[in-house]
């Protein structure tokens, strides 16, 4: 767990020095300046700061998120979610 927690802080890291140290990213379409979220989705999208090196995941761990896949599928899907609010005087 710790490793995955570094390997996510690495990433994270090295995608926020990458949105640095480019200009201001627009839309090709509109010319308009992009949100944050949006430089991060096109960040992602474009593999500009993906690494070089393969992160293969291991046999026990990728068996182990194959299963957790599987078993999201045993609980139906609800036709509507109910909302949990919460009431404070």
């Amino acid at each position: 767990m710790k490793y995955i927690l570094l390997l996510m802080l690495s990433g994270f890291l090295s995608l926020s020095n990458a949105m640095a140290d480019e200009q201001p990213a627009t839309s090709p379409a509109e010319g308009k300046a992009l949100s944050p979220t949006q430089q991060w989705l096109e960040l992602q999208r474009s593999g500009k700061s993906a690494s070089s090196h393969p992160q293969p995941i291991s046999g026990e761990v990728m068996d182990s998120v194959h299963k957790r896949y599987l078993k999201s599928f045993e609980k139906p899907i609800p036709e509507l979610y109910e909302r949990e609010t919460s009431t404070t005087h």
